[in-house]
Parts: C-alpha cells; structure tokens; sequence
C-alpha cells in the first residue's frame, strides 16, 4: 500500500468512529503514530523520506482540526 492509501484508509475509519462515539481529544494520534512507525519517516532523510512525512503530518492536522461539522 502507499501512503496515500493509508491516510485515506485511516481517514475513512476515524469519520465512522467519530459518527459512533464521537470526538475525543487525542483524536486519531494512534493512527498518527502507526503511520509514522510503517513508514518510518522519523529516520529516512531523502526527499521521499520528507515527502511522506509531509503528508503524515498533513493526516495529523486534519485530525486535529476535524470537528461536528465534519461529521454531517
């Protein structure tokens, strides 16, 4: 899977969690953290290595910023 695939993937499952049990703080930081550990971002500096930690951390502003109006 690609990396786009996942955060849409995570994306998809975070909305249906949200809708059923709502928000909570820390909100999708598990998620966060089990993309960081596949792709191992923390650790690969090459401009691949910094691309996908771009999007990672674009994954984990849109969880942070995800509030009930997203959820209609």
């Amino acid at each position: 899977m690609s990396i786009e695939t996942d955060i849409e993937k995570y994306k998809k499952s975070l909305l249906k969690k949200a809708k059923k049990k709502g928000l909570y703080e820390n909100f999708g930081q598990n998620e966060v953290r089990k993309l960081e550990d596949k792709y191992k971002c923390n650790t690969d500096y090459s401009d691949k290595g910094r691309e996908t930690w771009e999007k990672i951390q674009g994954f984990n502003k849109w969880c942070m910023s995800l509030d009930d109006n997203d959820l209609r």
